[in-house]
C-alpha cells in the first residue's frame, strides 16, 4: 500500500478509536448518572437449588456474598421509594445456602415487618423457627407481628409460648404469653417486646426500624389513655368531648402527650377514637374467625390497609 494510503488507514483507525472512546465515556457517564438516580436494587435472584449446585461445596461463602448484597439492599436510603419485593427472595436464597445464618432471618423479619410486608416477614421468621438456629427472637417477633399488627391474640400467644421455652429468652415473654392468651396485651407490652428485640440487633437499619415501631406502640399507648379519659368525661358530663384539648382543659389529663410522629392527637367524633394527624395507625383486635390471613399488609407508616 502506498504511504499515503497507510497514513489514511492509520488516521481512520485513530478517528474510530476516538469515536469509540467518546461513546464509551458518554455511556459510562449515563450509567453513572443512572446509578446515582436509581436506588440500589437487585437485578436478579437465582434459584436456591441452582445456587447450591453452583456453589461447588462453598455454600457458606456464596451465602455470605449474597448476604452482602442483601445488606446493601436493606441499607439503601431510598429503599421505600424503590420497594422491598426483592428482600424476601434474596434472604430466602441466603438461608437456603446457609440455614444457620441466624441474623439474616432476624434482620429481614424486622425490616419487612416495619415496611408493611407482614406476609414476607412472617414467612422468613417462620423459616428461621423451622430451619435456623434456636433464636428466641424469631418466634418473639412473630408473636409481635400477629398480635400488634394483625390483632390475632391467639397466634401471638402461641408464638410467645414457643419463644418463652427457648434458650436465653427473657422472663417477660411468659408474661406476654399469658396476657395475649387472655386478650389483655397492652401497648406497654409491645414496647417491652421492641426494647428487648432492639438489644439484640447489630445493625443500624434494624435498630432504626424497631425505633419506628416503638413510636407506633407509644402512639397506641397515648391514644388509649386519652380515650379512657374521654370515657370518664362522657360518663360524668353526659356528652362527648369535642377535642382532646378539652380533656386537658377540664383536668381529665395533666397535659396532652406529644405525637411521636411529629403531628398532634385529634378526636375522631364519628368513631370516638383518638388519632394522630401524622400517622393513621391504630391497633385493631380481631373478633370471631380470623379473616384475611397473614398476607394483610400495613402501609409504610404503620396504618393497616383495610
Amino acid at each position: 500500500m502506498a504511504p499515503g494510503g497507510l497514513r489514511m488507514t492509520h488516521a481512520l483507525r485513530l478517528a474510530a478509536g476516538f469515536v469509540t472512546l467518546a461513546f464509551a465515556a458518554v455511556l459510562d457517564l449515563r450509567i453513572a448518572e443512572s446509578a446515582l438516580a436509581t436506588p440500589y436494587d437487585i437485578r436478579y435472584v437465582p434459584n436456591g437449588a441452582a445456587a447450591r449446585i453452583a456453589a461447588l461445596g462453598h455454600r457458606t461463602l456464596l451465602s455470605d456474598l449474597y448476604w452482602l448484597s442483601a445488606v446493601q439492599y436493606i441499607g439503601e436510603p431510598k429503599g421505600d421509594e424503590r420497594g422491598w419485593d426483592k428482600l424476601l427472595p434474596m434472604v430466602d436464597l441466603v438461608t437456603d445456602l446457609d440455614p444457620r445464618h441466624g441474623y439474616a432471618y432476624q434482620a429481614a423479619g424486622i425490616v419487612l415487618s416495619a415496611v408493611g410486608r407482614l406476609d414476607d416477614s412472617n414467612r422468613i421468621l417462620t423459616k428461621g423457627v423451622e430451619k435456623g438456629p434456636p433464636y428466641w427472637t424469631f418466634p418473639y417477633y412473630l408473636s409481635f407481628n400477629y398480635w400488634f399488627y394483625l390483632g390475632d391474640y391467639e397466634k401471638g400467644a402461641e408464638y410467645a409460648r414457643i419463644a418463652a421455652k427457648m434458650p436465653g429468652a427473657s422472663p417477660n415473654i411468659s408474661h406476654l404469653a399469658v396476657s395475649l392468651s387472655s386478650k389483655s396485651g397492652t401497648p406497654e407490652d409491645a414496647l417491652r417486646v421492641l426494647e428487648e428485640l432492639r438489644a439484640t440487633v447489630r445493625d443500624d437499619v434494624s435498630a432504626a426500624r424497631l425505633d419506628e415501631q416503638m413510636k407506633l406502640a407509644i402512639l397506641e399507648r397515648d391514644a388509649q389513655r386519652l380515650e379512657r379519659a374521654a370515657e370518664r368525661f362522657r360518663a360524668e358530663r353526659g356528652r362527648d368531648v369535642s377535642t382532646v384539648e378539652e380533656l386537658a382543659a377540664a383536668g381529665y389529663v395533666r397535659a396532652l402527650p406529644p405525637d411521636p410522629f411529629g403531628g398532634r392527637y385529634v378526636w375522631d367524633r364519628t368513631e370516638r377514637k383518638v388519632r394522630s394527624s401524622a400517622n393513621p395507625f391504630r391497633f385493631s383486635p380481631r373478633e370471631g374467625p380470623q379473616m384475611g390471613g397473614v398476607g394483610e399488609t400495613v402501609n409504610r407508616r404503620g396504618g393497616r390497609n383495610e
